[in-house]
This record gives C-alpha cells, structure tokens and sequence, in this order.
C-alpha cells in the first residue's frame, strides 16, 4: 500500500509557519514591555531620590534659585515619568494583542493538526485492513493447498 501522504500538507506548513511567526511577536511585544517597565522603574526611582534630596536640601536651606531649578527638574522627570507609563501601557496593549494573534495562530494550527491525525488514522485503518486481507488470502490458500495435499494422499 502506498505510503501515508497529507493532503493538507502546505496549508500545514503554513499553519506551523504563522504559529512560530505569531510567537515571535508575542515574545517581542513581552520584550519590549518589559524593557518600559524598566524604564518606568529607573524614572521613578530617580524622582524618589531628588523628591528626597531637595527634601533635605530644603530643610537644611537652600537659595530660591536652587529651589526653582530642583523644582524644574523634578517636573521634568515626572513628565518623563507619565511618559514612560503611557509607553507602558501602550506595550501592554501591543502585548494583549500579539496574545490573541498567538492564540488565534496556535488554534487554527491545531484545526490543522487535528484533520491530520484523523487522515493518518483512517491510513492506517486501511493499512490494517489491506493487511489483514493479504493474511486471510494467504491462509485460505494455505488451507487450500493442505486439504488438497491431504485428498491426494488418501484417495477414497
């Protein structure tokens, strides 16, 4: 019998093709919103530490200039601050997104899969048979050969 062939075989290929595509950019997005997690992160951390810095200069007396540009520079680093959570929430966003892209990749990959593994079984299914018939046909003809072996050597 001839060997077990998928017709779907391309749009297999394709299927596995666009799971790992989809995965890649799952993997990317996960990359990238993590690296804004750590750049929210090392923003704040710089605001808590001149937030306390002008704290203590501040009690320990400061000049009104240095006031205002300390002033200055932490409203900058809180704008960066917003900044920096609006690009994290846009990656989570980009995250969520390439998780669906993934899923809906990953499902209709094992659509694919699953019509696979019901042709390979009909295959089989059918190999068993073929061979099961070949086997009945070489007992019958065995058989065959033995009763007529044994109707010669005893004639009535």
């Amino acid at each position: 019998m001839k060997p077990f062939q998928f017709t779907l075989e391309a749009v297999r290929v394709l299927r596995q093709r666009q799971e790992q595509k989809a995965l890649e950019v799952y993997a990317q997005a996960l990359l990238a919103r993590q690296q804004a997690m750590d750049r929210l992160t090392a923003v704040q951390h710089e605001l808590d530490a001149t937030m306390q810095g002008f704290n203590v200069r501040m009690k320990a007396g400061c000049t009104a200039s240095e006031a205002a540009q300390a002033s200055d520079y932490q409203c900058i680093l809180v704008k960066r601050r917003d900044e920096c959570a609006l690009a994290l929430g846009a990656a989570e966003r980009r995250v969520n997104a390439a998780l669906q892209g993934m899923l809906a990749a990953r499902r209709q990959r094992e659509i694919v899969e699953k019509f696979f593994d019901k042709q390979k079984a009909r295959h089989e299914r059918e190999l068993a048979l073929a061979e099961q018939k070949i086997l009945d046909d070489l007992a019958s003809r065995r058989g065959n050969s033995l009763f007529a072996f044994n109707s010669n050597a005893n004639p009535p």
